[in-house]
């Protein structure tokens, strides 16, 4: 030892003298002599190792004489067998790199460790895997690489042909190293054995970057540990070897970071932290010479993900440990994606780029889309979460310019778009007219991961969180990326065009609800990308998608047999729906920070026009489902309440009625005549008239006790929005086109008053009417002899009506046909229809619920009564809502007046004087009421008479 320390050249030169003596005392029966041989062996190892050929030589010319057949009677005696294999490794060594020459020698020494592998004891395996190292330094020795060739040496592009030279070797020393760490189940033998096995990785040095080494030698490895359970016993196992996988593919990104240096991207700390701590200071102490990849080992390394992703595994696996699998691949994942994109980028990228993103679309397809279904609900929905999680890391990823562009196109191989390709519309919708994608129709990759996400989604049978949804919305939504909703819009129809349960339908209407919210966020730049009419057509079907939804949802299955269990059923879904739906329309209704973009507000007019035409087209459809909902005693419907918020946001948005000003400003000028009005306006009214109030009407009529809260909310904003009109040309268009359904509404609530006048819904109409009466009286259409003509209907139903301030209101503007209307103030207080007023007459008798009859005799006697009444003249007023304290000390008014009324009504109907009456002009009263002398028709006085009896 001495000698070998002072003149180690001299010493190395004839180590076939003195070293055998050493090595043969390690086979010895006394235990100090193989103690002292074995130390002596590592003093003076770096002195003889890696040997020379005269001591490889003599070593093996031992071993076929004695020490081999000495060390296979070792193995017999229980007690020596971690000597025999010490021995072992030490010849193996001593062989060096002659020992792969000796074939038959090396075959037979092979038997000591083949059967120490498979050992019971298993520190007498770990010590063999240990020393399994020694094999690994006589393959792969530094003289053995040195005596290599450099052309030899692998590149990450160019296959070499001495890389299969090398396969036996590697697959030698992989076999027990395979075979331990499948069957073993000790975690100190499995971390010796990837202890052994990373040394191998870094002993390879540039040849390990090959494609046949990586298959060879770092796959097996990877796969075995991944396809285990993965449990708190084997986390320090699947860690390390995630952060092994996660440090080979972030070699391209740290070569784009620092091409000379060797910048290190940080490894999964998190995993990193339940690593063993001697398998976790291996990577510091062997780094591993990983090469930038290319696109020849894509294939390898999505394998060793599908590995990972391992639908049996995911199984039965806690919710943390699912979590921990999925994190820690997403990001190994992302960097495979860094590393495509940095390929894309290089100047000969086209033929690369295809491959690579059509390996990952087709990955992500065959390792999620085939296994979804397969697997139980709690599986399937880790599967969904992790298919979306790799998808929203693509399309991050890599450049939409990519991802979009119409050079690189997919074949849409999706047994779900082959499925809902055929699938035949309801015959009870009319639907937009939408072309979905069709099977092996060719796409880019952008619209393919859409179409995928989405098949995703729908072959998974359970529900839909939150979470998955705003994945989900992500992936749909990419920025100034219209296209995709060109396959999202028809797919979302296609789900509702064949018959599905209120679980099915709430699952789409969660993905629509994310994909809105986002798409509303980024709407002005989708606009301002310049999408056009078309663009507008399919963000409006998007939109208007929900309404098909529900209209359709008339039919749910008779799953649920007794009553109450259907009906708390049936209105915890709706409750649902309405609430997903009503929120995107309030915000897209009343997004403010939007309202002063031009192309916002054009989009809105084309967005409500297309609104009218879906429900104009499925009224009867929406009917039926109004009556279905209503037969089964829904508390609330959602279709009305969807509408209804839709329409009273666009009634309470001042900025969409400042801009229909403006608009109206702008069409002036442009043309004096005013032909053109705004088509803001025109759309906001028409949604709320022939639409909304007809849909309410009809609940209303179906089940007056319902008193529905949307319909009172819209009754409430209507009123507020007439309070903005200013000029007498808006004042016309309202009524023009609310006219009817108001009618229809006021004799409703005549007919149903009885039900109604204990709900909030008739406050909101009486405040309705008395705003419409002041803005009446104010621009001065009470004396329009054709305004009066056009809607004498509607003010028959306000006179007739049994709800007083509504009827006093009427009758007071009827007394002042040329005045402007101050009057109208206190109007309530001072003027009560004849109708109440012979009610109220009638003892026992409830004034607000009489018959047909009366109403019929109350109008004919009110008729004569009002030519007795001195019009009234006074100023401009306003007409206020009362509230419920005001209406009933409005009511003890009436009623008083009511009284003074009658008395005169009596004094000139049974006084015989006629004069009074015949001194009445025409312009005592409105045009078109009956003249003074057709009310003193004696017939008619005395059919009144009689009746009054």
């Amino acid at each position: 030892m001495k000698l070998a320390s002072q003149y180690p050249k001299g010493m190395r030169d004839q180590s076939s003298i003195w070293v055998p003596p050493i090595y043969r005392r390690l086979l010895s029966a006394d235990k100090p002599e193989r103690d002292m041989s074995e130390r002596c062996l590592i003093k003076v190892s770096s002195v003889i190792l890696p040997p020379q050929s005269p001591l490889s030589k003599e070593v093996a010319l031992d071993l076929e004489q004695k020490l081999l057949s000495s060390m296979l009677d070792m193995l017999n005696d229980p007690s020596k067998k971690i000597q025999a294999v010490k021995s072992w490794g030490w010849f193996i060594s001593l062989l060096g790199a002659s020992a792969a020459s000796t074939r038959p020698l090396l075959n037979k020494m092979l038997k000591v460790p083949e059967q120490l592998f498979t050992d019971p004891d298993p520190q007498v395996q770990i010590t063999t895997m240990v020393i399994w190292k020694n094999l690994v330094d006589a393959f792969f020795g530094p003289q053995v690489l040195e005596n290599m060739d450099q052309g030899t040496v692998m590149s990450p592009i160019e296959p070499r042909a001495h890389a299969s030279a090398q396969m036996k070797k590697i697959r030698l020393i992989m076999m027990p190293l395979c075979g331990v760490l499948s069957r073993s189940h000790n975690i100190a033998l499995s971390s010796s054995c990837l202890s052994t096995w990373h040394y191998l990785l870094y002993k390879l040095g540039d040849l390990i970057n090959h494609l046949s080494i990586l298959e060879a030698a770092f796959g097996p490895v990877l796969k075995i540990i991944f396809s285990t359970r993965f449990d708190n016993q084997n986390k320090p196992l699947w860690s390390f070897c995630i952060n092994l996988f996660h440090d080979f593919i972030s070699v391209r990104a740290r070569h784009l970071i620092s091409p000379d240096d060797d910048v290190r991207v940080p490894l999964n700390q998190n995993l990193l932290s339940q690593t063993c701590a001697h398998l976790k200071a291996l990577f510091d102490v062997h780094q591993i010479k990983w090469l930038p990849w290319d696109v020849t080992s894509f294939d390898f390394q999505l394998e060793i993900l599908g590995s990972i992703v391992n639908p049996e595994l995911l199984h039965n696996m806690t919710a943390d440990m699912a979590v921990t699998v999925m994190d820690s691949t997403t990001q190994t994942f992302r960097l495979l994606l860094e590393g495509v994109q940095v390929q894309c980028n290089s100047k000969f990228a086209d033929d690369n780029v295809m491959i690579c993103i059509t390996k990952v679309c087709k990955f992500v397809k065959k390792v999620f889309l085939d296994t979804v279904g397969k697997q139980k609900s709690n599986s399937s929905a880790v599967l969904v979460q992790f298919c979306l999680k790799f998808v929203k890391c693509t399309v991050e990823e890599l450049d939409n310019s990519l991802l979009a562009s119409g050079k690189y196109e997919l074949c849409v191989d999706i047994e779900r778009i082959k499925e809902i390709e055929y699938a035949k519309c309801s015959p009870k919708l009319s639907h937009p007219r939408i072309r979905p994608l069709a099977y092996m129709e060719l796409v880019s990759p952008a619209v393919y991961l859409t179409a995928l996400s989405l098949s995703i989604v729908a072959q998974f049978t359970g529900e839909l969180s939150h979470g998955d949804a705003e994945q989900l919305a992500s992936i749909i939504c990419p920025p100034d990326l219209l296209e995709n909703f060109h396959a999202v819009v028809p797919f979302l129809y296609m789900q509702i065009m064949r018959p599905v349960d209120s679980r099915l339908r709430i699952k789409w209407l969660v993905v629509w609800n994310k994909v809105s919210k986002r798409l509303n966020e980024q709407m002005i730049s989708y606009l301002k990308a310049g999408c056009g009419a078309s663009g507008h057509d399919v963000l409006c079907q998007f939109f208007c998608y929900p309404f098909f939804a529900l209209v359709s949802s008339g039919s749910i299955s008779a799953h649920w047999n007794a009553e109450n269990r259907f009906e708390g059923y049936l209105n915890m879904t709706q409750d649902l729906e309405a609430e997903l739906v009503i929120e995107v329309y309030r915000s897209f209704c009343t997004n403010s920070s939007y309202c002063s973009e031009p192309v916002y507000m054009v989009f809105l007019e084309h967005f409500f026009e297309y609104l009218i035409n879906i429900v104009d087209e499925n009224m009867s459809s929406i009917q039926a489902n109004l009556k279905y909902c209503l037969e089964n005693k829904s508390k609330n419907i959602t279709i009305l309440s969807v509408l209804g918020n839709v329409v009273i946001g666009l009634l309470e948005n001042a900025q969409i009625f400042n801009y229909a000003n403006k608009e109206r400003e702008v069409t002036t000028n442009e043309d004096p005549a005013g032909c053109r009005e705004p088509n803001l306006f025109l759309g906001s009214l028409k949604l709320a008239n022939s639409r909304f109030m007809k849909l309410s009407g009809l609940a209303f009529k179906e089940n007056p006790a319902a008193q529905h809260q949307v319909t009172s909310r819209y009754f409430s904003s209507l009123s507020d929005f007439i309070g903005h009109l200013t000029s007498t040309k808006d004042v016309l268009l309202l009524f023009e086109i609310i006219g009817d359904q108001f009618t229809e509404w006021l004799t409703l609530s005549s007919t149903l008053y009885c039900i109604i006048r204990q709900g909030e819904t008739i406050d909101q109409l009486e405040k309705l009417w008395l705003n419409s009466v002041t803005h009446l009286t104010a621009n001065r259409l009470i004396s329009d002899c054709s305004f009066l003509e056009k809607h004498r209907l509607l003010l028959q139903a306000a006179i007739n009506h049994p709800h007083s301030p509504i009827s006093a209101a009427t009758t007071a503007i009827q007394r002042s046909p040329g005045s402007s209307n101050a009057g109208l103030r206190h109007a309530g207080r001072r003027s009560v229809s004849k109708a109440d007023e012979l009610f109220l007459d009638r003892p026992g008798k409830d004034p607000n619920c009489a018959s047909n009859a009366e109403r019929a005799f109350a109008l004919e006697e009110f008729n004569i009564s009002r030519m007795s009444v001195a019009p009234v003249v006074s100023g401009r007023g306003t007409v206020r809502s009362s509230t419920t304290d005001r209406r009933q000390s409005n009511g003890e008014s009436l009623r008083v007046s009511a009284g003074l009324g009658r008395k005169r009504l009596k004094i000139m109907r049974y006084s015989g004087n006629g004069k009074g009456l015949g001194k009445v002009t025409d312009a005592s009263f409105s045009p078109g009421w009956a003249e003074g002398e057709v009310c003193r028709k004696p017939e008619l006085i005395l059919e009144m008479l009689k009746r009054k009896r």
